[in-house]
């Protein structure tokens, strides 16, 4: 007979325990755990866009630029900048020891070296890396550079 009190005993104080737990969360929307609206949201989505924006390097590192050269000119482009030559007549300006990434064709393009069309190339660093024109050239670039 003790025991069956003892088993009543123990149910009923999980059964307490349980309902003391159930009341003392927060319902969704009161003061401890409150509601969020869209446009808070979107705020805080907007403030951490700028913050990689920002880290990323400004506004045109995520948009593409059509950059036209003619003979004899050449762009510089800064570190974590893509671009892509459509021809085959421009050349790689390398002032370290490294090359040019060549994504495309899976190598590394030394100072001079001829650029395949269509190759998708990446700038490890901002130490004077570009592309020069041998005749007229259409580059698409990502990121950031400067026409010279």
């Amino acid at each position: 007979m003790k025991k069956i009190y003892a088993l009543i005993l123990i149910f009923a104080i999980i059964a307490v325990l349980g309902i003391v737990y159930a009341g003392s969360t927060s319902d969704p929307g009161s003061q401890q755990d409150p509601l969020v609206t869209k446009s808070y949201v979107d705020s805080k989505f907007d403030d951490l866009k700028n913050y990689v924006d920002s880290k990323a390097g400004g506004g045109t590192a995520s948009s593409y630029d059509i950059v036209e050269l003619n003979p004899g000119e050449s762009i510089t482009l800064y570190q974590g900048s893509e671009a892509i030559v459509r021809t085959d007549n421009s050349s790689t300006i390398v002032t370290s020891t490294d090359g040019v990434s060549d994504l495309t064709g899976g190598k590394d393009l030394k100072n001079n070296a001829l650029i395949p069309a269509n190759h998708l190339l990446l700038f490890p660093r901002s130490d004077g890396r570009g592309i020069k024109a041998k005749s007229y050239t259409i580059v698409v670039v990502m990121g950031k550079y400067t026409k010279n």
